[in-house]
């Protein structure tokens, strides 16, 4: 077997057989930085608070290097507003043929460059952010939406169920899925800065029109757990730093490493994880877990 980079090197467990794996996915907030300011966004929130900084943009083409070096299944970029990124669309053209994105986005640029030069089998999916309270018409939000769909893209919209739009959700979803569109429903994930309680009414609602996937923000069932993040999966940040997940940031964990360098190895196996299924980041769809 050739030369391989030691960040797919590990031994399957219980088994002492070495094996060489790609590394499955990866969660990348590319930029804090975005163009809306969303009061119940956390990201805005904790920016407000000095929690997170807008670092500068790391140069697209040494990002697209590093990408190359890992070689996730499928990378999830995320933000902030991935658009935002310089040269974003050169970025995702430079990423290898094996190298599969989703991508988050408000969709408040002008899509017209992408459709022509990104195919949509390089896009895994693609999330599409409604925000009734920014600066940006249905008709606009839903005629790019439109275009996308109609050039092969699988979408999903997704609609924030804040309490001051919270009741729009139903009327809003009947127009999304009248258009042939995904539709889907994330709860309030509140912060301590904005603290919200709900009547039971509003909660119904939310529990309503809340998905399976996040079920998880009205009962939680913490437990430890061996988790395969940091070893076939990791979460990276605008600054470059490599973290199993976003929760090992938020409580100040040290990093597995840096995107940049390219001697990073991540974990030759699965970890110890404390808080499986009560952070709102976890990324529960994208890695393994096994109970202690």
């Amino acid at each position: 077997m050739g030369k391989t980079n030691p960040a797919f090197l590990f031994c399957e467990k219980n088994k002492g057989v070495v094996d060489y794996v790609m590394l499955k996915s990866a969660v990348w907030f590319i930029t804090w930085k975005c163009n809306f300011r969303c009061p119940y966004c956390w990201e805005v929130q904790r920016a407000r608070h000095g929690q997170i900084k807008h670092e500068d943009f790391l140069p697209s083409d040494k990002l697209a290097e590093a990408w190359n070096r890992l070689k996730p299944e499928v990378l999830d970029i995320s933000g902030g507003e991935p658009f935002l990124q310089p040269n974003f669309i050169d970025l995702l053209e430079g990423l290898q043929n094996g190298i599969t994105v989703a991508i988050t986005t408000n969709l408040a640029f002008d899509m017209t460059q992408f459709v022509q030069r990104i195919t949509p089998l390089k896009v895994f999916s693609m999330t599409l952010s409604y925000h009734p309270s920014q600066n940006l018409s249905f008709e606009q939000f839903l005629g790019r939406a439109l275009m996308l769909k109609n050039r092969g893209f699988t979408l999903t919209v997704n609609f924030v169920g804040y309490p001051e739009q919270m009741w729009l959700a139903e009327s809003v979803k009947q127009k999304i899925e009248a258009a042939g569109l995904r539709w889907h429903f994330d709860p309030y994930s509140q912060t301590e800065f904005y603290p919200y309680k709900y009547t039971p009414d509003e909660e119904a609602l939310l529990k309503g029109q809340t998905g399976t996937d996040r079920q998880n923000a009205f009962v939680t069932v913490k437990r430890p757990v061996i988790c395969s993040a940091g070893f076939d999966h990791v979460t990276v940040f605008p600054d470059g730093k490599v973290y199993r997940c976003i929760n090992d940031k938020i409580m100040g964990l040290p990093p597995v490493g840096d995107l940049l360098d390219p001697t990073l190895k991540l974990n030759d196996r699965m970890t110890l994880c404390g808080d499986y299924n009560t952070c709102a980041g976890c990324n529960r769809d994208k890695v393994k877990v096994e109970d202690v």
